[in-house]
C-alpha cells in the first residue's frame, strides 16, 4: 500500500488571498526571529485591516499551540511559532477574512494579503450512501472554522473567507478513512467517507519479498501464496516489486486461506494489473484471481475475457457462482465497458454483497449483475489462485476483504 500523503500535501487549493513578496518589516521594527510568519492585512478598500485578530494553528505535528497577534493601526502582524511545519493563518474582521496555508522552516515569512467578503459553508457527510456520519469533525485545517456533523451528518461554517477551499473531515469512526480533505466546489457540499483499506480485511498480499517459494499475506489473515513455474518478483508500480506471470505453468496459489471466506454475506476482491499481452487470437475467458473449483462450491474468478460474452474485443469481468452444480457463466459476469490497455497499470475492484455482484475499473463502477444467493456456502478447501492462464500479466497488491465496497472506496483505492 503506498503511504497516505501528508495533510497539508493534500491541500493545494490554498485562501483567497493576494500575496506578494514583501520587506521583513513587522509590527515594531525587523524581525530577526525564526519560524515568524509576518505581514500586513488590507481591506478590500485598499485600507489598512488595523486591530484585526490573526491566528496560527499547525496543520499537523505535535505542536497544538494555538498562536494570537492583533494587527496594529497599519494592518502590521507578526506571529512567531515555536515548531517548524506547516500552519494555518487565518484572521476575521465582521464581514471580511482571510485563510492560507503557511510553511515555516526556521526563517520569516513574510506574507501580505487582502482580507475577502465571507460566506457560509454548510453540506452533509456520510458514511455509505444513506448512513449519515454523525460526530464527524469538519474544518479548515489550522483555523477556528470548524463544525461538529449532526444526527443528518450536517454541519456549517460560517463566516468563512470566499474562495475555494480544502475541507478537513474527521471520521467519527475508524472503520473508515480518518483524515479525508475534499475542495469545496459547490454548496450545500455532500460527502462520502470512503472505508479504510484495512476494515474487514480478509488477505492482502503485496509481493514486495518471496521466502522461498512463498508471498506472504502480510496481514497475517490467510495463507500464504506458494509460487509455481518461472513467476518472478520484477519492478512494479510506485518503484515497488509486483509478480510476473509468463504463462500457463506461472501461478501463485493459497492452498489454505484459513476460511477466510467461509459463510461469507459479502466480499471484495482488488488487485492490480499490468496485461502485458493477450497471447492468443481466439475467444477466452483467463482468471486473474479467482477461487476455482469444485461446482458444489461458491467460486469467482477476477478475469481478463476477449471475444465472448457479447464483448467484441478485450474486457474485465467478474464471475461468481453459487454452487449446487452452478458455474461460472457469462449470465453470471459484471462486464467492464472499456476495453482492457495492454501495458498499463489499472485497479480492479469487484464485490458482492449478497444480491448483487460490481465491477469497478480505475476507481469507476463498470458493470453490476443481480445474483439470488446470500451467503457463500461449501468455500471451506477451495483454493485461490492467481493466474494459472496463459497470459501475460504483472500483478501486484491483492486484497480480500468481508465488505463490499462501494464506487467511493474503490475511488479513493485507486487514487492512493
Amino acid at each position: 500500500m503506498k503511504p497516505m500523503k501528508a495533510l497539508f500535501a493534500a491541500l493545494p487549493i490554498l485562501g483567497a488571498g493576494i500575496f506578494f513578496a514583501c520587506s521583513t518589516h513587522v509590527a515594531g521594527g525587523s524581525s530577526e526571529e525564526t519560524n515568524t510568519i509576518a505581514g500586513t492585512l488590507t481591506l478590500p478598500s485598499g485600507e489598512a485591516a488595523a486591530r484585526v485578530a490573526v491566528q496560527a494553528q499547525a496543520v499537523s505535528g505535535s505542536d497544538s499551540t494555538v498562536y494570537n497577534d492583533t494587527t496594529n493601526s497599519q494592518g502590521e502582524f507578526s506571529i512567531s511559532p515555536k515548531a517548524k511545519g506547516v500552519y494555518g493563518l487565518s484572521a476575521i474582521s465582521e464581514d471580511f477574512a482571510y485563510y492560507d496555508t503557511i510553511s515555516v522552516y526556521g526563517k520569516t515569512v513574510s506574507r501580505d494579503a487582502e482580507l475577502t467578503k465571507t460566506e457560509t459553508l454548510s453540506g452533509n457527510v456520510y458514511l455509505r450512501t444513506n448512513e449519515a456520519a454523525v460526530g464527524a469533525v469538519v474544518s479548515l485545517a489550522g483555523s477556528p472554522w470548524k463544525a461538529i456533523t449532526d444526527e443528518e451528518g450536517s454541519f456549517t461554517l460560517v463566516n468563512v473567507p470566499q474562495g475555494q477551499h480544502s475541507i478537513q473531515v474527521l471520521s467519527p469512526q475508524s472503520n473508515y478513512v480518518l483524515n479525508q480533505t475534499y475542495s469545496v466546489a459547490s454548496v450545500p457540499a455532500h460527502w462520502i467517507l470512503p472505508l479504510s483499506t484495512d476494515y474487514a480485511m480478509a488477505g492482502y498480499w503485496t509481493f514486495e519479498s518471496f521466502n522461498g517459494n512463498t508471498a506472504a499475506d502480510v496481514r497475517g489473515v490467510s495463507g500464504n501464496a506458494v509460487l509455481y513455474g518461472e513467476a518472478s518478483l520484477e519492478a512494479g508500480r510506485d518503484a515497488g516489486k509486483a509478480l510476473h506471470f509468463k504463462s500457463a505453468s506461472d501461478f501463485a496459489v493459497v492452498e489454505n486461506d484459513k476460511g477466510v471466506l467461509d459463510s461469507a454475506k459479502a466480499f471484495t476482491v482488488e488487485a492490480w494489473v499490468n496485461i502485458q499481452n493477450l497471447q492468443s487470437d481466439s475467444a477466452f475467458v483467463k482468471n486473474i484471481v479467482g477461487k476455482l473449483g469444485f461446482s458444489d462450491s461458491a467460486v469467482f474468478s477476477l478475469s481478463v475475457l476477449k471475444d465472448t460474452c457479447g464483448i467484441e474485443g478485450s474486457a474485465f469481468g467478474f464471475f461468481i457462482a453459487q454452487g449446487s452444480g452452478d458455474s461460472l457463466r457469462c449470465e453470471s459476469a459484471a462486464i467492464s465497458r472499456a476495453a482492457v490497455e495492454i501495458g498499463s497499470w489499472t485497479y480492479l475492484a469487484a464485490s458482492w454483497s449478497g444480491d448483487s455482484a460490481k465491477l469497478y475499473v480505475n476507481g469507476k463502477f463498470e458493470a453490476t449483475v443481480a445474483t439470488d444467493f446470500e451467503v457463500l456456502v461449501g468455500e471451506n478447501g477451495i483454493p485461490l489462485y492467481f493466474g494459472k492462464e496463459n497470459l501475460n500479466l504483472l500483478i501486484d497488491e491483492v486484497r480480500l476483504s468481508t465488505t463490499a465496497i462501494e464506487e467511493i472506496d474503490a475511488l479513493y483505492r485507486y487514487q492512493e
